[in-house]
């Protein structure tokens, strides 16, 4: 005989057998989806927690520890938009599935950029007043010739300080005649006030060599000291330890056969000593004083603050935006094709007050020159 034909209602009985068996599928399915989101939006939050707080006290130590640590004297030269790169992950994936964590990344970004960069908000700049006296200070060494004269004749300060600048004042001389001017080794600097006094600052020096010059000069009555300064760059020690096969010999201590200093945190030492002995040599200064040049020490860390604390930096006493000066030609992405570092200043010790100060346009330039405006103040 033929099989028996199923009845109709075996096929319905078949289907509600398996059902329950692809609920529980999908519920367990849709649990674990669950769980791991959960998972995911905790990661996410703890990453952010972990990147905001992480950031600020790198930040906090970079500021006002500086040099006295090795790494944070390293890192003190290189581009601070590198701490902002982990955003460019956290952020898309938090706009996903948490994007209220976005704000906090905000928050971080905003606290390096206008914060710790020390954006400067003052838009308002005085008029100019007689009394004032304009200074430009400038590392000659591998400029751009043309737009720095451009920049001094837009300028025309009263008084130039520039370093790297041998047998240069001179030259300018002729081309801005009835200027005063003295060449003293690597220093040249040019006033439209009398010169009373030129000197190298013998009591302080880097491996034999002066760091600093100091001139006197007659202003509207009264005798200023005028300091230029040019502290030796870094560039060699950072490539040194970078590129150098010596890293973990350096970190440790261990003497390498280089005879100017034996590993990287003797060079650091030495830097700070250099930094404190012409600090003291300007805390001493009795004349009103103006110290310009080319400190190569960013404006963050113990050596800054070792300037800074005694006298008035210029530019962020007076000045707009973020003030950058070095490298003026980069190809760098991660500082936007700009310069990332403020090492050149003007300083004003007691007897003025800054008005205005900015750095020279342009990027053509390794260094850019910085412009200022000083007006005398009643001595107590």
């Amino acid at each position: 005989m033929s099989d028996a034909l199923p009845s109709p209602g075996d096929g319905p009985r078949n289907a509600s057998a398996t059902a329950p068996e692809d609920v529980v599928l999908l519920q367990i399915t849709r649990a674990t989806l669950q769980e791991a989101m959960e998972w995911l939006r905790q990661g996410l939050e703890f990453l952010t927690i972990a990147y905001v707080v992480g950031l600020c006290v790198f930040l906090l130590g970079m500021e006002w520890w500086g040099e006295r640590f090795w790494l944070f004297s390293l890192l003190n030269y290189g581009p601070i938009q590198t701490c902002l790169l982990p955003l460019a992950v956290l952020v898309p994936v938090c706009l996903l599935f948490r994007p209220r964590l976005v704000l906090w990344h905000l928050v971080a970004a905003f606290l390096l950029i206008f914060c710790y960069m020390k954006f400067r908000w003052s838009w308002w700049v005085p008029a100019y007043h007689s009394s004032e006296v304009k200074v430009v200070t400038f590392n000659y060494g591998e400029s751009n010739r043309a737009q720095f004269l451009s920049f001094l004749r837009a300028e025309n300060p009263d008084l130039l300080i520039m370093q790297d600048a041998r047998g240069r004042a001179a030259d300018l001389v002729k081309i801005f005649p009835g200027m005063n001017a003295v060449d003293l080794d690597q220093f040249a600097f040019l006033s439209k006030f009398p010169i009373q006094n030129a000197a190298l600052v013998e009591s302080v020096k880097s491996q034999g060599e002066v760091v600093a010059a100091r001139y006197e000069v007659m202003i509207q009555g009264r005798t200023v000291a005028v300091y230029s300064v040019h502290l030796p760059t870094p560039r060699q020690q950072l490539s040194r330890f970078l590129g150098g096969r010596r890293i973990l010999g350096d970190l440790v201590g261990h003497r390498s056969r280089q005879p100017a200093y034996g590993n990287y945190r003797e060079y650091v030492d030495d830097r700070m000593r250099l930094a404190q002995g012409l600090a003291k040599v300007l805390a001493g200064e009795k004349l009103p004083m103006i110290v310009g040049g080319d400190f190569n020490t960013p404006d963050h860390g113990y050596i800054y603050h070792l300037f800074a604390g005694e006298m008035a930096d210029a530019f962020s006493h007076a000045g707009r935006g973020w003030g950058l000066t070095f490298p003026g030609s980069t190809h760098n992405p991660i500082s936007f094709f700009g310069p990332w570092l403020r090492i050149d200043y003007l300083f004003a010790g007691h007897g003025w007050h800054v008005n205005e100060c900015r750095p020279e346009p342009g990027q053509k330039s390794q260094h850019k020159a910085v412009f200022a405006r000083f007006e005398p103040q009643p001595l107590s």
